[in-house]
């Protein structure tokens, strides 16, 4: 039975869930996790950067090998609880993994931050300014369930930011961030004290409130409600980065809606079922003759899921395959026409170009598409414009010409990225997600500006007062060392039959001179 949480403190065992155990925690147990957490903050800060990358690549090497532990049990265990199957798993985890390489995350730190070594000292800017990025303390990140390996970059790009991470894991979803972590513990074990991974109900308002407490960034995945739940409870001064729902399209030239086209969609459909917030939710089939085109694409799309299907099998609960089902008999009574799969495992739904909006009634977890003949690309836009904010992920297969034409519009709409059909579930880790990376959301600038001090007063300083015989012989020894010295007389006033002898230099001799003295006195 897996213990499917990682942390600084023993923690006792709680509610079993099949083969996997998780936590009894209380209070006292988060806020001492907090605290060791913090603890942690001193030693990653004093590595560099460069050599946090080199540990992680390490451990993302060890997750790509076939032998792992840890790689072998999260391919055992996430198609029991979550629903992908085995292969899903596998090609996710290799992709997640795949990014993590030295060269990658510090080229990626140095198109952020200017150089990686931001995050080590004050570096060089223009004008003479100097300036360094510091990360936060302590970040609490929260995670959905709905894909495999959501979270992983991000405690990745919290590390290299030197910020220790609380992770909450998803109640249906804690094994891959505990296996990922205690991968990091017996690889890279400097950076496993900076992570906790403790799966708590969200509905534990003590724990919750604890967390936000003591943490000064905050990630929050999951649905818009989810969100706005804890940013409300989230302090003003807090980071907060909210990944919130977002969802993708395809846009297909009519030129290019041939059956290679039809099987990289079908792979951006199936490798999360439509869970994520890349996934393609729709394809729209645009340019002259359109509708023809659409039917055709629609029916070698169909094709191509059912051999995808072969390589990447669904996992879907009875459930989902019953809201499946719901989905084509909606799809058909508005209009559509939908090719199904015989075992309930797939549906494709044919729009044609009279019904370029009523896909929107119909949504379903699971391996479907709408596929969506347009007249021309300003329909389209136009269709997609009261959902720009929630637009994520825009696949595209057209000239590189029109390409850019369109990704110029689709970013002001909202999408934050445009890539080619078959990539949209395999983002680069350098993907700003949701508008904005994560490395530039965690961190803080500190400039130091050039330090120019004032001249020194000018005119001349005191620096001895007593008597004759002793004023005389420093002002001799000052005067072998080429210092101005001027030797003034003047009577004490509480004893006036005592002389004062004061020695005076100009301002820029008085440091020197003060040192001297003690040695000359």
């Amino acid at each position: 039975m897996l213990r499917a949480w990682f942390a600084p403190i023993p923690l006792p065992a709680g509610e079993e869930w099949g083969s996997i155990a998780l936590p009894k925690v209380s209070p006292d147990d988060l806020q001492a996790i907090a605290k060791a957490l913090r603890n942690s903050a001193s030693s990653l800060k004093e590595m560099a950067v460069a050599e946090i990358a080199r540990k992680l690549e390490l451990v993302a090497r060890q997750w790509q090998r076939y032998d792992l532990p840890e790689r072998r049990y999260a391919l055992e265990l996430l198609p029991q609880i979550l629903p992908f199957s085995e292969p899903v798993c596998r090609q996710a985890i290799d992709a997640l993994m795949e990014s993590i390489t030295t060269q990658r995350l510090l080229g990626l730190l140095d198109e952020l931050l200017g150089s990686h070594k931001a995050l080590d000292e004050f570096v060089d800017r223009p004008f003479g300014l100097k300036r360094r990025a510091f990360g936060a303390d302590l970040a609490f990140l929260i995670l959905a369930g709905n894909i495999v390996g959501v979270g992983i970059w991000d405690i990745v790009f919290c590390l290299l930011c030197k910020t220790p991470v609380l992770v909450k894991p998803s109640s249906n979803e804690p094994v891959f961030p505990t296996l990922f972590a205690r991968t990091l513990e017996k690889f890279a074990p400097e950076l496993s004290q900076a992570v906790a991974v403790v799966p708590f109900p969200s509905e534990r308002e003590d724990l919750m409130s604890i967390a936000l407490r003591e943490c000064d960034a905050v990630i929050v995945y999951g649905t818009d409600e989810t969100v706005e739940a804890v940013k409300r409870k989230t302090t003003a001064k807090v980071r907060f980065v909210e990944r919130g729902h977002r969802f993708s399209v395809a846009i297909v030239d009519a030129e290019f809606a041939d059956g290679r086209t039809a099987e990289l969609l079908a792979l951006d459909v199936a490798r999360f079922d439509q869970r994520g917030c890349l996934s393609p939710q729709v394809c729209f089939v645009v340019g002259h003759g359109a509708r023809d085109m659409g039917q055709g694409f629609g029916e070698e799309v169909a094709k191509a899921l059912r051999r995808v299907g072969k390589e990447l099998p669904t996992n879907l609960r009875e459930g989902e395959k019953v809201s499946l089902v719901q989905f084509r008999f909606t799809c058909e009574m508005l209009g559509a026409q939908v090719l199904a799969a015989e075992d309930g495992t797939w549906a494709v739904a044919i729009w044609g170009d009279e019904n370029l909006t009523a896909w929107q009634k119909v949504s379903c977890p699971a391996r479907v598409v709408h596929i969506v003949a347009a007249k021309s690309l300003d329909e389209i836009f136009e269709s997609l414009k009261p959902f720009g904010k929630f637009l994520q992920g825009v696949a595209v297969a057209m000239d590189e010409t029109k390409a850019e034409e369109v990704a110029e519009i689709l970013g002001r709409l909202g999408a934050t990225r445009i890539c080619p059909v078959g990539q949209l579930q395999v983002p680069p880790i350098e993907w700003s997600q949701d508008g904005k990376h994560l490395v530039s959301e965690l961190v803080r600038w500190c400039d130091f500006e050039p330090i120019v001090l004032p001249p020194k007063e000018s005119g001349w300083v005191e620096v001895f007062r007593g008597d004759a015989a002793q004023a005389v012989a420093i002002r001799f020894e000052l005067e072998q060392k080429g210092i101005p010295v001027s030797l003034e007389s003047d009577v004490d006033p509480s004893n006036p039959t005592v002389p004062v002898h004061r020695l005076r230099v100009p301002a820029q001799y008085a440091d020197e001179a003060s040192q001297l003295i003690p040695k000359l006195a």
